[in-house]
């Protein structure tokens, strides 16, 4: 919350932005932004996004210590459920370009060598079924119904050195 209020008053302020021009702008109500300003209240990720739509500002601009370098975020929670359910924002990575988005399908014993990338290139990996090898250089990294996210300058390798078949996400951000 320390960073969300001093995100969200430094970016106003800069925009030249009373907090009841913001609250016009966003439709947050003036009072919700005050309360979020003061570190009082605790916004949900809607709200932030309506905010940092009005402000040019991501949900990871928002909630991340601005004195922090700007390349990923890991682990910030944004969300929790009555049920126990929890929103998390795994990684936030600046875009020069885009991002590509690539579904993956390795059966057992396949493996995908790929050259290193541009310097600034990175790569998120969603694994959604069965275990996935990253190698990266001497290290490899074992990835089984999780995210992992790297920075793809080097040579790296996808494999399958299971039995089962390997489903997974690869977006490329640059």
């Amino acid at each position: 919350m320390e960073f969300v209020a001093k995100n969200v008053r430094d970016r106003r302020q800069a925009a030249g932005l009373s907090q009841k021009a913001l609250a016009a702008r966003s439709g947050v109500s003036q009072r919700m932004i005050g309360a979020i300003e003061a570190g009082a209240s605790s916004a949900s990720t809607a709200t932030l996004d309506r905010i940092g739509m009005a402000l040019d500002a991501t949900l990871a601009e928002l909630v991340t210590d601005p004195s922090a370098p700007r390349s990923a975020v890991v682990d910030r929670l944004g969300w929790t459920g009555a049920h126990g359910g929890r929103g998390v924002l795994r990684w936030s990575v600046d875009c020069v370009r885009e991002v590509d988005a690539w579904a993956w399908h390795l059966q057992p014993g396949d493996r995908y060598q790929a050259a290193a990338d541009p310097r600034g290139w990175h790569v998120m990996l969603f694994v959604l079924q069965g275990r996935l090898t990253l190698e990266l250089g001497d290290e490899a990294i074992e990835i089984e119904a999780d995210a992992h996210l790297f920075d793809s300058a080097r040579t790296h390798a996808y494999a399958n050195r299971t039995g089962a078949p390997v489903r997974f996400y690869r977006c490329t951000v640059w």
